[in-house]
């Protein structure tokens, strides 16, 4: 059924269920849209234009409508979708399922429907390549071969040629080698590491002997490195080296300090200046206290005036007595200031004062004369009419000459008004004056709180007077201040003079009972009587040294020895370390080095199974091809055109690779191999090889659709090839079991096919479908010829 698809208007419904059915059709009548609805009722798409637009359903619909709609009925085991459900096609909307399920769908789009568009370029359609997809033609070899199987083998053992590709597909593989490699730089690294250490071992060793001999010689014969360090840390535990060094360190400090105690003793005087001394440091204690007596009452009285009067005696006397005089000077002139500025303030006050009452007074004055009068004349001039007689003495205003009562009392109002503005300006005066009273009076207030009380003023006075009292006796004080200053300094310096003296005598008893000391402790003999303390000191100091000299060097050995023995156990100890890391290192890497044997071998079997697939497939490719593909193409091809040299055959593709590169050839008769059909057949052979072709994929499997469509598939053939095409489709639809439906528009070719394809045998059938202007026909062009015996026959 088809409605309103493409050059079909309205609804048609066609019979397409018999083993031939022959479409005809002038030009433009629909055919090819019939077929085409066909294909889209069976799969859900049109092949043919998709290849040229994916948006080709939206043209689908017939001129003027919105939509098209299409069903096919097939059978029960190729069905797909719902039974007798429409497919309709809106726009870009496809609405509806196929009738063929997916298998049966794909078979007929590739191996059942030759549309007349794609005859022509059929086979380079079927050598097409989209990047790295197959080409039609290597889809339906692969298919017909069945080697998937066998292809995914080898698919999946192709990357155990590589041991590099095998590492990264086996799982563990790639560790194994990994970890092999690794173990084997550690263990070049651990070596390399091993050799360092021992001999770090053999210098921590040979400086540990060093050390133990200089303090036994001759213990350390036969011992091994265990050995030494017990003797090491023995030793160590009775080591009294260090505090004995530190004990003559300490002496010898003590000796030198004594050296300086010894040489000061040397520079100071003899017993001869003590006396004098004690006699010069009375007699300036009787000066000191005399001068007590006599000038310090005077300068200690001088002193309490001064800080009385303000006087600040941390400074000199005079500068002290000066700043203080300056200071009681500027008070006094600062008080002066302001009483003279408070009495100009308030005479000034009192001016302002009386100006501002008799400013006052006027404008009181003013203001009431000009108020009554002005109400009195404003009250008059309501009641006066043109008579120009006085409302209020009755005579007539003209006796006083010429003009009128009302002029005059207006003449009257306009003087009272500018004494108006008079009055203004005498209150904005009023206001001055006030505001400057106001400003007096604050500067009176301020002025009149700063001046100072008598009692102030004359202790103020009283102040200066005693500063400058005192300012003229500071000459005497000073002179008496610097005499107490030098008798000070004399009495000072005088007692410690003496206390110098006295200490140097006890001090030559400490040196000597020293002296004795460190001789003891030496074991140095000192005379009972000797004369020069340097002497004894400097040969006690020699001794001294000698013996810190060598205890230091017994105590530097201990100390070597202490840090050699820990250098020597770490070092042992990591060479013990490396050691067994060397050999835990070896056993691992033996592991990991078995792992990747073991998967080397398993690379080999793969290897093996890989080539024996290989060679399979190789022979499994070239038998399919020259028993079975070639010789489909050829026999087809053959009975089409009987006369052409050159027959189109599959070059035999290299089994070696994933996919089949296949290209076409040509063979001649008498086995040559030449090109491509393309340049080896004329137009009308080369469209006769496609259609051949065509046949040959679809007759070289089971088919899952048994039908076979083709759209005008006669096109640049001739009588012989179209007699031969008529035969093979009549062994194609006879003996084969293939319902064959074929287009056409050439009438002679329509009636040629119908005769040839005409029912052969009883239930045999033949459906004709004429489009055009049959269709208008109450048959609607459509005849279905079913077989009858033949009469000449059967009489």
């Amino acid at each position: 059924m088809v409605s309103d698809f493409r050059r079909i208007e309205g609804t048609r419904e066609l019979p397409f269920d018999a083993p031939v059915v022959l479409i005809h059709g002038p030009n433009g009548t629909g055919k090819t849209s019939v077929l085409s609805a066909l294909e889209l009722a069976l799969t859900g798409g049109i092949r043919s234009m998709e290849r040229q637009s994916d948006r080709y359903r939206a043209h689908l619909p017939f001129v003027g409508q919105t939509y098209a709609t299409v069903r096919a009925d097939v059978a029960e085991h190729l069905q797909g979708g719902t039974p007798d459900f429409p497919l309709t096609v809106n726009g870009a909307r496809l609405e509806g399922a196929p009738a063929f399920n997916d298998a049966a769908a794909k078979f007929y789009a590739e191996r059942c429907y030759l549309d007349q568009t794609s005859l022509g370029r059929l086979l380079d359609l079927y050598q097409a390549r989209e990047g790295n997809e197959q080409t039609a033609l290597e889809k339906f070899v692969n298919e017909l071969l069945g080697l998937e199987k066998l292809d995914a083998l080898r698919s999946g053992l192709s990357d155990a040629n590589d041991f590099r590709l095998l590492k990264k597909l086996a799982v563990g593989v790639d560790e194994a080698d990994r970890e092999a490699k690794a173990i084997a730089t550690q263990l070049k690294e651990q070596s390399a590491l091993r050799t360092e250490i021992r001999t770090e071992v053999a210098n921590a060793r040979a400086t540990a002997f060093d050390a133990v001999t200089g303090l036994h010689h001759g213990i350390t014969d036969g011992m091994t490195d265990w050995d030494l360090l017990e003797f090491i840390k023995s030793a160590l535990n009775d080591d009294t080296t260090r505090a004995e060094s530190a004990a003559a360190a300490t002496l010898h400090q003590e000796l030198i300090a004594l050296g300086g105690r010894i040489s000061a003793l040397v520079e100071r005087p003899t017993r001869q200046r003590v006396q004098e001394t004690r006699t010069a440091l009375a007699a300036a204690i009787a000066d000191k206290e005399a001068w007590e007596a006599t000038d310090g009452g005077r300068v200690r009285a001088w002193d309490a005036a001064a800080q009385a009067a303000g006087a600040n005696l941390r400074s000199e006397p005079r500068i002290a007595v000066e700043h203080a005089t300056s200071l009681a000077l500027q008070d006094l002139n600062s008080a002066s200031n302001v009483r003279s500025q408070a009495e100009s303030a308030s005479t000034h006050l009192e001016a302002v004062r009386a100006e501002l009452d008799e400013l006052q007074t006027r404008l009181a004055d003013a203001h009431e004369h000009s108020s009554a009068l002005v109400e009195g004349l404003t009250a008059l001039r309501t009641v006066i009419d043109n008579s120009n007689r006085c409302p209020v003495c009755d005579r007539d205003f003209t006796e006083t000459g010429n003009h009128s009562l009302l002029a005059h009392i207006d003449t009257r109002l306009a003087e009272l008004t500018t004494h108006g503005q008079q009055l203004v300006d005498l209150r904005n005066q009023r206001d001055q004056l006030a505001a400057v009273v106001t400003r007096v009076e604050v500067e009176y207030t301020q002025l009149a709180a700063r001046i100072l009380p008598a009692d102030q003023q004359q202790a103020l006075e009283q102040r200066h007077a005693t500063l400058v009292e005192l300012t003229a006796q500071v000459g005497e004080i000073e002179a008496a201040k610097s005499n107490d200053a030098a008798l000070t300094r004399r009495v000072r310096d005088l007692q410690q003079s003496l206390d110098n003296l006295e200490t140097a005598s006890s001090e030559e008893r400490h040196i000597s009972s020293e002296l004795a000391r460190y001789a003891a402790l030496l074991q140095v003999k000192v005379p009972s009587a000797f004369d020069s303390f340097q002497t004894i000191w400097t040969e006690l100091l020699e001794q001294a040294e000698a013996q810190v000299a060598s205890l230091t060097d017994n105590a530097n050995r201990y100390r070597n020895a202490a840090n050699e023995a820990p250098r020597l156990t770490a070092a042992l100890e990591r060479e013990s370390a490396v050691v067994q890391r060397l050999a835990d290192l070896a056993e691992h890497k033996k592991q990991w080095d078995d792992r990747v044997a073991e998967a080397k071998r398993r690379q080999g079997v793969a290897k093996e199974i890989h080539e024996a697939a290989t060679q399979a497939r190789t022979t499994i490719v070239h038998r399919v091809f020259t028993e079975s593909l070639n010789d489909v193409w050829k026999t087809v091809f053959t009975r089409l055109a009987p006369n052409e040299g050159f027959i189109p055959s599959f070059g035999i593709p290299s089994a070696t690779k994933k996919t089949f590169d296949i290209k076409l050839e040509t063979t001649h008769r008498n086995g040559e191999t030449s090109g491509p059909p393309q340049m080896m057949l004329s137009a009308g052979n080369l469209n006769t090889a496609a259609l051949s072709l065509f046949l040959a994929l679809h007759l070289a499997v089971e088919p899952i659709v048994p039908c076979l469509v083709f759209d005008d598939p006669v096109q640049a053939m001739d009588e012989v090839h179209v007699a031969q095409f008529a035969g093979l489709i009549r062994l194609l639809a006879k003996q084969n079991d293939r319902q064959v439906i074929i287009a056409v528009h050439e009438r002679e070719l329509f009636d040629y096919l119908t005769l040839e394809l005409s029912p052969a045998y009883e239930g045999d059938e033949l459906i004709t479908i004429e489009l055009g202007e049959r269709a208008t026909e109450e048959d609607q062009g459509i005849t279905r010829h079913i077989w009858t015996p033949d009469p000449a026959i059967a009489n």
